[in-house]
């Protein structure tokens, strides 16, 4: 795989991958996915959809259901269709998934995603000759957000910055910019610091060893919850949840699960950790919910768009 395959699907990785099985014959049916939005900035809905297509092809195939996949700026909107029937599963930033269960503790994990660094963590790097030793300094200094940077990166930022003057950290937005680029140009000495997600680091310094070493971390986020595949409970059959689970958890080992998680840059889906309930109790609590006052959330990911 060359470098700049591996970035541009590195730019996709946050979601999971979703494939179903045989639902029981008494429960007939159709498995309808909402995607939190945040999950694809950058990406444009019909290349989602795209996307999207050969999985639901693949559930079809394999379990004769049928189902559509649809996209939705707000988690509370997406876990207000499950409640209503109208989605069976949801995707949600492990931030996201805090909100949701703050609102309503029925919908449940079926499996979270395990990225490439095993690990959701924002990063700012800069030259590791760099003299600046913490963000506050980088007064009248710009930090370079590259395309499809992950939520939760933003989502960290945007609060450190939340006590900073505005020119200090100040975020520029490279639509253009891949995180392979943006670590490129912090390396070549054209930009001063970049906001990159653990597992974007991770693939560069594999693919480029020699130049991550001339990389340092400025300062980086606590781990945020893995992103979650949930569901509401009584809106799936558990024995289809028990086989989607099965399947999901056991897709690195399967000839037709491996090409899907590459597709999506993951190493696989377990189930949720035991103190995964801790972590988004933490998560919460470092960032609440940024409801608004018509009861839907902000969608995080807003870095540069001040």
């Amino acid at each position: 795989m060359t470098r700049r395959t591996f970035f541009r699907l590195a730019a996709i990785g946050a979601a999971p991958v979703l494939v179903c099985t045989q639902a029981q014959a008494h429960d007939p049916q159709t498995i309808q996915i909402g995607l939190a939005q945040g999950l694809f900035k950058d990406t444009q809905p019909a290349v989602v959809q795209a996307l999207a297509k050969p999985l639901r092809d693949l559930v079809k195939r394999s379990t004769g259901l049928t189902g559509d996949v649809e996209l939705i700026a707000d988690p509370l909107e997406l876990a207000a269709k499950m409640k209503a029937g109208k989605l069976q599963l949801g995707v949600f930033h492990g931030y996201e998934f805090a909100w949701v269960k703050q609102a309503d503790d029925e919908i449940v994990p079926v499996v979270v995603s395990v990225p490439p660094a095993r690990k959701f963590q924002a990063c700012v790097l800069v030259r590791s000759d760099s003299p600046h030793k913490e963000l506050e300094d980088l007064k009248d200094e710009g930090v370079i957000v590259p395309r499809a940077t992950k939520g939760h990166c933003t989502l960290y930022f945007d609060t450190l910055r939340a006590r900073l003057p505005a020119t200090t950290a100040k975020p520029m937005t490279k639509p253009a910019m891949t995180s392979e680029e943006a670590l490129d140009a912090i390396v070549n000495g054209d930009q001063t610091a970049a906001l990159v997600d653990a597992s974007a680091l991770l693939g560069y310094q594999t693919l480029q060893p020699g130049a991550a070493k001339q990389l340092r971390c400025l300062c980086e986020s606590e781990v945020f919850p893995p992103t979650v595949l949930a569901y509401r409970k009584g809106g799936l059959n558990e024995g289809t949840v028990a086989s989607l689970r099965k399947l999901l958890t056991e897709s690195h080992q399967t000839a037709a699960g491996k090409p899907l998680l590459m597709l999506w840059n993951l190493k696989g889906f377990e189930l949720a950790p035991a103190d995964y309930g801790e972590q988004l109790t933490r998560s919460l609590k470092n960032y609440p919910s940024p409801k608004s006052d018509t009861g839907t959330i902000r969608t995080a990911g807003r870095a540069g768009d001040k």
